[in-house]
């Protein structure tokens, strides 16, 4: 009987009492972290500097000390205003059979490396019209005609960091704050809430304007995939691979440089 329920229930369906957010709740949510952190970065970076680190270390700054606190904040508040626990605000957890996590993690991280790459191609054309009065640190916080500027010591520390901040921490705090809580609370926009939550995902990354196309074609299968299987973890694993990957070939060009 229970199967029979299961099989007859919608994959995206959400529990009937899922609070829905109005547009102007849903815009303010999706792009006031971003806001925040991008305003953390601006104002880490003189800081970091002045320490002898690379710029990417005010960046992550601002993911640790703005980001992480502002998202998981969110959540508290919400669980408190609700009466509940953190967890009961994310109903995406519906388990996957073995066979569909093989088949889908490696299929949807190709597909964001397909996307990433081909639009990847136009960025510097992007930059160069749009943000080139940006200054270079905030375009390209690695620079690699400036890796010897700064001691071997503050990369290990930097990379490190950067690998597990930017590899496992923020990702799992993004996909549970954005596929986790913000997207079932969309779900009035049927089958447009995925493109919508992906392309608040992509503005909220005020400090890359640049990557928005890039980020939407890159990381939407996967929003999709999280709404259509109801499981806010496939993204978690799916965003987490993708981040380390690119972490790890920045890993390898700083080292051979240091």
């Amino acid at each position: 009987m229970t199967t029979t329920t299961l099989a007859a229930t919608p994959p995206t369906a959400v529990p009937a009492d899922t609070t829905q957010l109005s547009t102007p709740a849903t815009v303010a949510l999706g792009l006031g972290p971003g806001a925040l952190m991008t305003a953390g970065f601006i104002l880490f970076a003189p800081i970091i500097d002045a320490l002898g680190f690379p710029p990417i270390a005010a960046l992550l700054s601002a993911i640790v000390l703005v980001l992480v606190p502002t998202e998981l904040g969110v959540l508290w508040w919400a669980a408190h205003s609700e009466g509940a626990g953190v967890g009961d605000l994310i109903p995406y957890r519906r388990g996957l059979p073995g066979r569909e996590w093989a088949v889908l993690v490696p299929g949807l991280i190709v597909l964001a490396f397909l996307g990433f790459g081909l639009l990847q191609m136009v960025e510097p054309a992007l930059i160069d019209r749009f943000f080139g009065w940006l200054p270079g640190w905030y375009v390209t916080p690695i620079q690699v005609d400036r890796i010897a500027d700064y001691s071997r010591t503050a990369w290990i520390i930097t990379l490190t960091a950067y690998l597990a901040i930017n590899g496992v921490l923020g990702p799992i705090v993004e996909e549970l704050y954005f596929r986790g809580y913000l997207l079932p609370r969309m779900e009035r926009m049927g089958r447009w809430a995925p493109l919508v939550n992906v392309t608040l995902f992509s503005l909220y990354h005020f400090w890359s304007p640049w990557q928005v196309m890039a980020r939407i074609v890159g990381l939407g299968p996967t929003v999709y995939a999280v709404r259509w299987k109801r499981n806010v973890y496939l993204g978690m694993i799916v965003h987490c691979a993708l981040n380390v990957i690119s972490v790890l070939i920045v890993v390898a060009l700083v080292s051979s440089r240091i």
